[in-house]
C-alpha cells in the first residue's frame, strides 16, 4: 500500500483539521515524498505521527510542524542530523520512539538538545554503549526527560505518578459509567417498544371485540 492509500484510508470523510494522528509504517520511502509533506502540513492539529521502517534517511524537507508531540521513529537510518531535522520540524516533541536506529556515538543525542519538552525517549537498540553511559548522558542534555528506553533516570522501571493513575481510575470510571447509561437507554427503548406493542395488542383486540358486538346485533336485527 502506497502513502496516498495509507493517507485515504486513514482521513476518509474526515477534514484535515480533525486529524489527529497518522501512521505510515512500513514504506520504503528513503525520505518523505514533498506530495506528502504537503499533506501533512494540512493536518495543523495532528498529535501523533508514526513513520516505523520506512527506511528513511533523511527529513529535511520536513516542515515545522507545532502541534505534532509524539513521533515514533523506529528502525530507519538515523545520525545527529537526522535527529536536528526532527527536532526543528516538530519544537513541541514530548515522545520520541526511535529504538533500532543504530547510531553510532553518545554524542548523536545532541541533536535533540532544543527540545526543551521531551520527556520520554525510546533508543533502544541503538548507541553501542554501556546503558549507564547513555542514561547519565541523555539526561544531562535533556533536562525534562522523565523515561528513557521505559526506565527512569536511575535505571528503574518508570512508574507514574499518582496523579496521573488517578487520571486513569477517573477516565475508567468515566467510561464505565457511559456504558451504564448506554445500557439503560437500550433497556429503557426495549420496555418501551414492548409497551407499544402490548398497547397495539391492546387495541387491536378492543376493535375485534367491537366488530364482534356489531355482527351480533346486525344478525339479531335481522
Amino acid at each position: 500500500m502506497s502513502w496516498l492509500q495509507k493517507l485515504k484510508k486513514q482521513i476518509g470523510s474526515q477534514a484535515y483539521s480533525e486529524i489527529k494522528q497518522l501512521r505510515f509504517n512500513n514504506l520504503q520511502l528513503n525520505k518523505l515524498p514533498d506530495d506528502l509533506v504537503s499533506e501533512l502540513k494540512k493536518c495543523i492539529n495532528l498529535e501523533i505521527l508514526s513513520l516505523n521502517q520506512c527506511g528513511i534517511r533523511s527529513l529535511e524537507n520536513l516542515q515545522q510542524m507545532n502541534s505534532v508531540t509524539q513521533l515514533e521513529y523506529l528502525d530507519n537510518f538515523t545520525t545527529q542530523k537526522t535527529f536536528q531535522q526532527i527536532a526543528k520540524a516538530f519544537p513541541n516533541l514530548e515522545v520520541l520512539i526511535a529504538g533500532g536506529n543504530f547510531l553510532r556515538e553518545l554524542s548523536d543525542l545532541d541533536g535533540l538538545k532544543s527540545l526543551t519538552k521531551l520527556e520520554v525517549l525510546n533508543i533502544m537498540n541503538g548507541i553501542n554503549k554501556p546503558d549507564s553511559d547513555i542514561r547519565k548522558y541523555a539526561f544531562e542534555i535533556l533536562p525534562n526527560l522523565k523515561i528513557l528506553d521505559e526506565k527512569d533516570k536511575n535505571g528503574q522501571i518508570y512508574v507514574k505518578p499518582k496523579q496521573e493513575k488517578k487520571q486513569l481510575e477517573i477516565e475508567t470510571q468515566t467510561n464505565m459509567e457511559q456504558e451504564e447509561v448506554s445500557q439503560e437507554d437500550e433497556e429503557s427503548a426495549l420496555c418501551s417498544d414492548d409497551s407499544n406493542e402490548e398497547e397495539e395488542s391492546n387495541s387491536e383486540d378492543e376493535d375485534d371485540s367491537d366488530l364482534s358486538d356489531f355482527i351480533e346485533k346486525k344478525v339479531k336485527n335481522e
